[in-house]
């Protein structure tokens, strides 16, 4: 008994020691949970809004916008584009320089045109007789045009491809005229070719003769130079040897053997046209014979080596 009273007189003196050591570590427990416990939070907080804000950095850098892509492809087509058109350009600019064959020809044309410089007669083809100087022409073996074409640059530019060829003629001896085709599709037309040697017929013994194509060649040539629209008139076309020996011995001017025999020469003026400006035509060709006849008013043409002379 006297036990139990002693303890009941201690036991209660602990148990407030107990309870106010609880109280404290609790108190004190608390204090630092209050303390610690925001700046935990808002470093939890500061950490996740950083992981957010690379993440979408990081879309960002990686894709781009639909109409930033098609602008850049664009930009590229565009480069590519200008290019090779600046490679076509020079190109041209090369083909289409100053040293390209139809320059040339197109710079003697004009030249002969503006009678900047006037071609001189060849002494070596005239002689003088009776006091008045003409040309004794030999007939040579026909050749084609493209064997004749070594002979000058200007010979070359008119051996091409040309798709078609027409001429136009009136004959005041014969009241005859013609307007026709008479090459095409890289060929002669053989009607064609038949009706003019009929138009250009002897018309004093009304015989026929076939007419030497490269003739009617140098006719066309000088209708794209004067951009002719009338035809030409024929002073003189086919001349059979019969009649050329009796022209040859009423006049000087008439060779002995003439290329109007073989039916490689023509005489010819054009209506409304001076026959020096003809003449300057006939000449800026460079081919054939050209003779030059103003008090007789016509211009001579023929398939021989080239010359000229004045009667």
């Amino acid at each position: 008994m006297f036990r139990s009273t002693k303890e009941c007189n201690i036991h209660p003196q602990n148990e407030t020691i107990v309870a106010r050591r609880n109280f404290f570590s609790r108190l004190a427990f608390g204090v630092a949970a209050s303390i610690a416990l925001p700046n935990v939070v808002q470093a939890a907080k500061n950490t996740a809004e950083n992981t957010k804000i690379n993440h979408q950095a990081a879309k960002k850098a990686v894709r781009l916008p639909k109409h930033t892509t098609q602008q850049a492809n664009n930009a590229s087509r565009i480069a590519t584009s200008s290019s090779k058109k600046a490679t076509s350009e020079q190109k041209h600019l090369n083909v289409s320089g100053a040293d390209h064959p139809h320059a040339q020809h197109n710079n003697r044309v004009k030249t002969v045109y503006n009678s900047k410089t006037q071609v001189p007669p060849n002494k070596n083809h005239t002689q003088v007789e009776n006091g008045r100087s003409h040309s004794i022409i030999q007939p040579r073996a026909k050749t084609s045009m493209s064997n004749s074409a070594s002979n000058s640059v200007l010979q070359k530019d008119h051996v091409q491809l040309i798709t078609q060829r027409s001429l136009a003629f009136q004959n005041p001896h014969t009241g005859d005229k013609l307007s026709l085709t008479y090459y095409e599709q890289g060929r002669y037309l053989d009607d064609a070719l038949n009706e003019i040697s009929f138009l250009l017929r002897d018309h004093h013994s009304g015989e026929v003769h076939p007419i030497d194509p490269e003739l009617l060649d140098q006719l066309h040539e000088i209708k794209q130079m004067l951009g002719l629209k009338q035809p030409f008139d024929i002073v003189c076309g086919y001349r059979s040897p019969l009649t050329n020996a009796k022209l040859h011995a009423e006049s000087v001017g008439v060779a002995n053997n003439s290329f109007h025999i073989h039916g490689r020469a023509i005489d010819i003026r054009i209506e409304r046209y001076s026959l020096s400006r003809i003449h300057n035509a006939a000449l800026a060709m460079h081919r054939g014979g050209v003779g030059y006849y103003p008090e007789s008013n016509f211009i001579h043409l023929d398939t021989g080596t080239f010359r000229n002379w004045t009667l």
